[in-house]
């Protein structure tokens, strides 16, 4: 019975998103919610991986993303096969993409917050805005639940999931840290 209430308050929470949307705000949505919008932001960040932390910060970041989003994508979404909201229910209104008929957990939030938890854990003492990237994080997902693509607690286990290999990661590069020294 507290899985039916939940899933209820879910839909509810996910139709009133849903339901407030303006042509303007898709347009930002779409983009904000598209992998091909950030090329330009992803070629910065490498070249700042590599200046800061080496090559081993790029691959740190990129296997950061890999795991995150095959954990999600791969393993988790086929174990709870939950149906997008785009195909469980009529009449949404839909922005952007989407692969696979599961939603739960949202990729999206998933590789979003992996990368803001182990960005925030390893440059929070250098860097003063680095927790930004979570605001980031968190307009993708929204956008994602705004785009009928996924239910809020899809968005909210992939930011749960996200956060979690994030910060497993950042232990990972402590630990290798400590070892090798540093890899600058």
């Amino acid at each position: 019975m507290t899985n039916t209430i939940v899933y209820r308050l879910d839909q509810i929470l996910f139709l009133a998103i849903n339901k407030w949307h303006h042509s303007t705000t898709d347009v930002f949505f779409e983009l904000i919610t598209s992998t091909l919008f950030y090329i330009p932001l992803y070629i910065l960040l490498i070249a700042f991986f590599k200046k800061t932390l080496g090559w081993h910060g790029v691959m740190l970041f990129s296997l950061t993303i890999i795991i995150s989003d095959q954990c999600s994508a791969t393993w988790l979404k086929p174990l709870f096969a939950r149906y997008r909201p785009c195909y469980a229910m009529s009449q949404l209104h839909l922005v952007g993409t989407y692969n696979g008929i599961y939603g739960l957990p949202s990729s999206h939030a998933s590789n979003t917050y992996a990368f803001a938890m182990l960005f925030w854990r390893i440059f929070k003492t250098n860097y003063k805005f680095s927790g930004l990237f979570f605001i980031w994080a968190t307009i993708v997902s929204y956008g994602r639940i705004y785009g009928g693509m996924h239910y809020p607690l899809d968005v909210l286990s992939g930011a749960m999931v996200g956060c979690c290999i994030g910060l497993l990661m950042d232990r990972c590069y402590q630990k290798s840290s400590q070892i090798y020294g540093n890899t600058n």
